[in-house]
């Protein structure tokens, strides 16, 4: 007799076909997962798919479905039971249209308009994605690198050269790939444009360096950070910069001033 169900491990693959916002998983034999059409007609007892397959009629049709040579032992067999992560009853298209009609006329009329709308194109129904692989450790770590450097762009004053190549040194010290050929695309290394400190600063006004930095605060164009240390303020980046520096275990920014930064001053004492 053909109307039995195999018990085994099959494929379930995710599927775009979906009715009443329910998603119609199929197995790699192209049967749709009647558990999922049973949450789609609303979950009710009486519609569990091991209630359908019990009904005589059902038998019959799957007995009829073996006997056209379509399915049977050389061929996909009309139902299939699977057990494990992917558990559940899968059956072939002429019995999705069975226990829709057997659930209500409703659900059946909404099920033959679902595949219909698939078979005259519709709905696309696209196929599954294959598992994106996880990044390996050497990725995670350019990935980390490279969200880094998107904090170092938004350091007042720090020219991006400056900061990319920052983050090229890290890469390398941390995985031991080639950067060179990506140092090539960074503009040429050159000098500062702002070479002036505040002792240069307050040099130029005639007052002392802890002086000068107050002047530099109070115009806006520093503030102290958390650890104590001047660092430029987006009105500051105008016409200071940013340079990078290691000292032993500490690490830091050092402001270096433009000689504009100096009329700048005097103009604003000026107007006091």
């Amino acid at each position: 007799m053909l109307s039995r169900q195999e018990v085994h491990m099959t494929t379930c693959r995710p599927s775009s076909l979906t009715i009443n916002d329910v998603a119609v998983n199929q197995d790699s034999n192209g049967r749709y997962c009647l558990n999922d059409l049973h949450r789609a007609a609303g979950l009710e007892s009486r519609h569990r798919p091991a209630e359908f397959l019990r009904v005589p009629a059902t038998a019959e049709l799957v007995q009829e479905l073996g006997q056209e040579g379509k399915y049977g032992p050389a061929h996909t067999f009309p139902v299939e039971t699977v057990m494990g992560r992917n558990g559940g009853t899968y059956v072939c298209r002429e019995l999705v249209y069975a226990y829709a009609a057997w659930v209500s006329p409703a659900f059946h009329l909404r099920v033959l308009r679902t595949f219909d709308a698939v078979v005259t194109g519709q709905v696309q129904v696209a196929p599954a994605e294959p598992p994106r692989a996880l990044p390996s450790p050497t990725e995670e770590k350019v990935a980390g690198h490279g969200a880094v450097l998107t904090v170092l762009k938004a350091v007042p004053g720090l020219r991006s050269g400056i900061a990319a190549s920052m983050m090229l040194d890290a890469i390398h010290a941390d995985t031991g790939l080639t950067v060179e050929p990506y140092r090539k695309a960074l503009p040429p290394g050159e000098g500062p444009a702002s070479s002036l400190n505040a002792t240069t600063v307050g040099k130029a006004l005639g007052v002392s360096p802890k002086a000068a930095n107050l002047r530099l605060k109070d115009a806006g164009l520093q503030t102290k950070n958390e650890r104590d240390e001047w660092e430029l303020t987006p009105a500051g980046a105008k016409y200071g910069e940013a340079i990078p520096y290691t000292r032993g275990s500490h690490s830091g920014y050092q402001v270096l001033w433009k000689t504009e930064v100096v009329d700048y001053l005097r103009s604003l004492e000026t107007k006091s």
